[in-house]
């Protein structure tokens, strides 16, 4: 059986790019899911030279195929929900910190913000000029949830950090942020109040360094969070919309985390429908409002 790894060539991406763009779509990216966020490159594991060393080949290979993006996110593993809530009757995700913090540490010590700052400013430095080389921009996706547990710190878990990893980069044009609007809400934030995901909008979109835009909607930040439809959570999302529009983005701007619709009326997509169209409009009122 073949490996994702083994499905990476570029014959593969180039199978990839025609099937979208058969169906009259422009391909934005194509993430490569075993290197997304691999422990050992993360957490400084044995292997980590040959995964990066992949992420280098599989990076000059979307170059060749012309494809503009991929993602990566700095571990990931662990508690990504610990229950399930109900919002409009869907089941949806449901996050309790006190439940995720009793949960075993499964690498038997304990890696601290400066490991895995280490870690990644190991990384940025033999990734970014290949990118760069090969006109490929990086996005990086924040911690979800943001929030240090299981002996790992989470460090993408602020604003503060995305600065801190910008500024590694140099702020290059090919390093950047995938920009889950999920994610900024579930942040503690500087006050624990939670984040200025406006704010954080126009710093990082104003320096072109937004290159897509998750859209999801959540009942409160940590400790305990579920998941909402994007109109029905605590995040103002025409205000999201707003600063997109004011800070001139032009990149793609998609549901995330849908809830659960399937037993529902309208099967499993009626969620994702109402999602789209709900983004659609409030595209189209940010600009009507900027004009």
């Amino acid at each position: 059986m073949r490996t994702l790894r083994e499905y990476s060539s570029f014959d593969d991406l180039l199978r990839i790019k025609d099937r979208v763009e058969g169906a009259g779509l422009a391909l934005h990216e194509v993430m490569l899911a075993d290197t997304y966020t691999a422990p050992e490159v993360t957490l400084g594991l044995d292997g980590r030279d040959e995964t990066i060393a992949l992420f280098q080949r599989f990076i000059r290979d979307l170059g060749r195929a012309g494809i503009a993006h991929t993602t990566y996110a700095w571990h990931t593993g662990g508690a990504y929900q610990t229950g399930t809530s109900s919002t409009r009757g869907c089941p949806t995700r449901l996050f309790r910190l006190d439940d995720a913090l009793a949960l075993p540490n499964p690498y038997g010590r304990t890696y601290s913000d400066e490991d895995m700052w280490r870690t990644f400013e190991h990384f940025i430095g033999q990734v970014l000029p290949v990118a760069e080389d090969a006109g490929v921009r990086l996005q990086l996706h924040p911690n979800d949830p943001p929030v240090s547990h299981q002996g790992v710190a989470r460090i993408f878990r602020s604003t503060e950090a995305f600065r801190r990893a910008m500024d590694l980069s140099d702020h290059s044009s090919y390093s950047g942020l995938l920009f889950c609007v999920g994610c900024f809400a579930e942040m503690f934030g500087p006050d624990g109040e939670g984040e200025d995901i406006v704010a954080a909008i126009r710093e990082f979109g104003s320096q072109g360094h937004i290159f897509q835009v998750h859209y999801r909607n959540i009942d409160a930040n940590l400790p305990d969070f579920h998941e909402t439809f994007p109109d029905e959570g605590y995040v103002d999302m025409v205000a999201i919309m707003r600063a997109l529009e004011e800070v001139g983005y032009q990149g793609m701007v998609v549901p995330d985390h849908v809830p659960d619709t399937s037993g529902g009326e309208g099967g499993a997509r009626a969620g994702e429908a109402f999602t789209f169209g709900y983004i659609r409009a409030l595209i189209q009122a940010a600009k009507e409002l900027s004009a």
